[in-house]
């Protein structure tokens, strides 16, 4: 019965936004005024937003951070059941088809949940009109019950006007929200978390306006066995924006001496100072007119350019010292491979020492050992234990995947179940250890959250399957990764290193195909998307989001059903609540995915037809991803005389523009991964017109970093576009950016051209 609660609580979540119209509503305005007035912002006595003066050297910027601050405050109190329910303005929903359960639920895991409050002020100079533009639009989150936002512009003579968000619109694209606008300590966008973001247009700014906001957002830590020593999760800080920033703080504010920070400081970036107020501990750091980002394109971020990571601790015993590092000197260092290698030893070998330790084995609802019994049994009642070998891993693992789905399980806590389920059917394999290549290397780990644990069972990894990962499937921020590796039985056992597997751009490939045709000035268009590797998975959230994928995976993969463990009343109950979230979904997935088209077109969706998922790209036979949609895209054409001009290559979707200042590079390119991307447009010429110019739509760019091909020809009535665009690897030095940019350069310029409809 707890599976189901806690589904439909994220269905709660998740289609959280159905229930709010598209500009925000008195009952929300409301809540928004109401968490104002108790949390009042944009404080004129804070010492640190007073007199913020631009440097002579940035007079020619278009825009200047004069001050950003960061506030974090950790809350070791549990949350009372009405402060949690409430604290989601939707989630009450989720109490209603489980008959209230979702508030027992609440409670009696109350004790494990910590209360993070971050704040975030912003005060930006525009100095002219591009500036205005970009900040002219701000963006708010009304996703719990204690979120905040305010702002103002401050006017060149000083007065000031406060920014009424009684028009405010809701925002369907939620990626589309601009990083400056979320909070650090917030979940990841994700199928199922999907938090509600409304956006507000500042009319009347002037260059040498100031534009100033303040958000509060409450989050939280769930800490599923109350130890006694927690590590609450990393927190990532860039020093360089896009704009000069002239003063950027961070405070974080623990309630007691039994709070620590652990922080390593990246590429120059300054030191955390500590001091005490009215008895709680204050971590302060504090960096001064630093200049704005120059290599904004392809950049690995955090493994380039100076930044601050750190991480706040809990020990009910003050005395205790860190578990990776003896303390927060060693912690700063860097460490060799055989270190690392003995500490993740000392982790899988000895886990007794984990018992009251972290939340190592996060999102288990029992011990691994009660844990890995339930699901062998299971596995053993569907006859998979008798199976193959083979077999029997793909299953266990997506055995393990359909309780990952709803509660988000920790590498460590995925590689230690699938280990002892191999290990009851007396399968080799070994432990493979590494980080993220999007946040740090090994050598710079600091945090046990930074590494990654994954089963090696005949040549092929297995990794904590999330959401949507099959078998033997590498994620992005893993691949071509160097690893440690050791038995999972022999402790004496030599530890070796190796490198994960990289796969290449035919692995990582995205098909689009086309149907076209005018439908007076505007463009009907027919799409059906094709998706493997890596480019599935930066897909796959925003495809499956608001659909119930998962409804079919217990029969697909003898994984645990949606309504495992509920008698015949209560399943029938759960499954006509379900069904009726899945009439929801289809009524607000529409509105999500014409959001998405907005945005990668750049043209106005005049009506959004339909959507369907075609192919979830979840099982181990049909991994690709597959959806079809049709719309309309508004003014897509425009007469010339008696001629018509059409934008058809623009349906390859917006392209990069590279900007004249961002030609010149410093640092390494970081594509992510190797990926080809092609579209296969097929336009449909209208009655009485003939194409002209088809010349200018071939092209060919090719070199050893990426490529770009475009083939136009006409095949009776139709047009027929043929284009594929192809980074060829990961990484590529400095030197080699002209060789990406010219590819770049080539798809841009395709792009915005324009074929002739002449009249006949």
């Amino acid at each position: 019965m707890k599976k189901i609660v806690l589904y439909l609580l994220l269905v709660a979540l998740s289609t959280g936004q159905l229930y709010a119209q598209q500009r925000i509503t008195k009952k929300e305005l409301d809540l928004f005024k109401k968490n104002l007035e108790a949390s009042p912002l944009l404080s004129d006595a804070d010492e640190d937003f007073k007199g913020n003066a631009v440097p002579a050297n940035w007079s020619n910027e278009s825009a200047v951070i004069l001050c950003q601050k960061t506030s974090i405050d950790f809350d070791r109190k549990g949350l009372s059941v009405g402060k949690r329910i409430g604290r989601n303005i939707f989630g009450i929903i989720g109490a209603i088809p489980t008959l209230g359960i979702s508030l027992i639920t609440a409670n009696t895991s109350n004790d494990t949940k910590i209360l993070i409050e971050e704040t975030e002020r912003r005060k930006i100079l525009l100095k002219d009109k591009f500036a205005i533009d970009q900040y002219s639009i701000l963006y708010f989150r009304l996703s719990t019950d204690g979120d905040a936002f305010s702002a103002r512009v401050i006017k060149k003579d000083g007065t000031v006007r406060p920014v009424d968000f009684a028009d405010a619109v809701r925002v369907e694209d939620i990626k589309s929200v601009p990083s400056i606008f979320r909070s650090y300590t917030d979940e990841r966008v994700s199928s199922t978390y999907r938090p509600l973001y409304f956006k507000i247009a500042v009319p009347d700014l002037e260059e040498g306006d100031m534009i100033e906001y303040e958000f509060k957002n409450f989050n939280t830590q769930q800490f599923y066995h109350n130890p006694s020593y927690m590590e609450f999760d990393p927190v990532y800080y860039l020093c360089n924006r896009e704009m000069p920033v002239s003063k950027q703080i961070i405070e974080v504010v623990a309630a007691d001496d039994k709070y620590y920070i652990g922080y390593k400081s990246m590429k120059g970036a300054p030191e955390f100072m500590q001091s005490n107020n009215k008895g709680k501990r204050v971590y302060r750091w504090v960096d001064n007119n630093r200049e704005k980002l120059t290599d904004t394109r392809f950049v690995s971020e955090f493994m380039e350019m100076p930044s601050v990571k750190f991480q706040v601790i809990y020990a009910r015993n003050s005395s205790r010292n860190f578990i990776w590092f003896k303390d927060e000197a060693d912690m700063k260092r860097d460490i060799s491979l055989d270190e690392l290698g003995a500490k993740a030893k000392t982790f899988w070998f000895n886990p007794e020492k984990l018992q009251t330790t972290g939340d190592y084995n996060a999102g288990l609802r029992a011990d691994v050992d009660v844990t890995v019994k339930n699901i062998f049994k299971s596995l053993k009642k569907k006859g998979i234990t008798d199976g193959l070998e083979d077999d029997y891993v793909r299953k266990a693992y997506y055995y393990i995947r359909s309780q990952t789905l709803y509660r988000n399980w920790s590498d460590y806590a995925f590689a230690r179940v699938f280990s002892w389920l191999l290990e009851l059917k007396k399968i080799d394999h070994e432990i493979v250890v590494t980080a993220p290549n999007n946040r740090t290397n090994l050598n710079s780990v600091a945090f046990t959250q930074e590494i990654a644990w994954l089963i090696k069972y005949k040549n092929k990894y297995y990794v904590n399957p999330g959401e949507h990962q099959n078998p033997e499937e590498i994620p992005a921020n893993l691949a071509g990764n160097t690893v440690i590796r050791f038995n999972f039985k022999n402790e004496k056992a030599a530890i070796a290193n190796e490198v994960l597997p990289m796969s290449d751009s035919l692995d990582n490939a995205l098909l689009t195909q086309i149907n076209a045709s005018l439908n007076g000035a505007g463009m009907t268009i027919e799409k059906t998307v094709d998706a493997k590797g890596l480019v599935k998975d930066d897909l796959e959230d925003d495809v499956l989001a608001l659909t119930p994928f998962m409804e079919s995976d217990f029969r697909n993969y003898d994984g645990m059903s949606m309504w495992e463990g509920l008698d015949n009343k209560q399943e029938e109950k759960a499954q006509t609540d379900f069904n009726e979230q899945k009439k929801l979904w289809k009524d607000a997935k529409p509105d999500m995915m014409k959001a998405i088209a907005e945005n990668d077109y750049g043209f106005t969706v005049e009506k959004y037809s339909s959507f369907r998922v075609l192919q979830d790209g979840r099982s181990y036979k049909k991994k690709n991803l597959k959806y079809s949609e049709s719309f309309v895209l508004a003014d897509m054409s425009a007469s010339a005389g008696s001629d018509l001009v059409v934008p058809l290559p623009a349906l390859m979707g917006t392209q990069l523009k590279v900007k004249k200042e961002e030609r010149v590079r410093s640092l390494p390119v970081d594509t992510r991964y190797p990926r080809a991307l092609s579209w296969k447009i097929y336009f449909t010429i209208p009655a009485g017109y003939a194409v002209k110019g088809l010349e200018g739509l071939q092209q060919s760019v090719d070199n050893e970093c990426a490529s770009f091909n475009s083939r136009a020809f006409q095949e009776g009535n139709m047009l027929v576009l043929e284009l594929r665009k192809m980074y060829k690897g990961r990484r590529f030095d400095a030197a080699q950016w002209t060789q990406v940019v010219a590819m770049l350069d080539a798809a841009y310029a395709f792009s915005q051209a324009k074929i002739i409809l002449q009249k006949q």
